[in-house]
């Protein structure tokens, strides 16, 4: 016979569970490619520069080893660059006054411009000059954020089987 408190703490232990489980179910779905817009194609560099994308997540968890804080300053980035028409690049270029030395731009980390540039000479290495600056800033974001989110996850699913191993001392 069970006793309320621990009847309670099974409850609680099932609710914080299925909040889990749901998270990882949302995460999963999220994965998937969306619609596109007519113009756009999640294949527009498999041609000229197949290994895009692995060059972009290869270089930024070298430096997520060693400085992973700039998972959310190469966030703000994209946001600065994309947000009023569009993602063109401007904030790196070089200029006297340029887009960086605008009083909005003031809290963009320049070691995170100076990650993206790296990047940039990675890609145009291997590459050439075929993929543009606005293109390398998007996957920069879009990868820092999910490096985040797997180690996340990961710390997610310790969580859950520590849970399980709990519930299954309930049984």
């Amino acid at each position: 016979m069970t006793t309320p408190s621990s009847r309670r703490s099974l409850y609680s232990l099932l609710f914080i569970s299925s909040i889990l489980f749901t998270s990882f179910s949302l995460i999963s779905q999220a994965q998937a490619k969306p619609l596109l817009v007519n113009g756009l194609s999640y294949s527009f560099y498999s041609k000229t520069c197949p290994n895009l994308e692995t060059i972009v997540r290869n270089h930024l968890k070298k430096v997520f080893t060693r400085a992973n804080w700039q998972a959310p300053a190469l966030l703000v980035i994209f946001f600065h660059d994309c947000f009023v028409q569009g993602c063109d690049g401007s904030l790196l270029l070089d200029g006297n006054p340029g887009e960086r030395d605008n009083p909005l731009n003031r809290g963009i980390s320049h070691k995170a411009v100076q990650t993206i540039d790296d990047i940039r000479e990675v890609v145009q290495k291997e590459c050439g000059r075929v993929v543009s600056c606005a293109d390398i800033t998007v996957l920069a974001a879009r990868d820092a954020v999910f490096l985040v989110i797997n180690l996340s996850s990961s710390l997610l699913l310790f969580s859950l089987s520590f849970y399980i191993y709990i519930y299954s001392c309930f049984l």
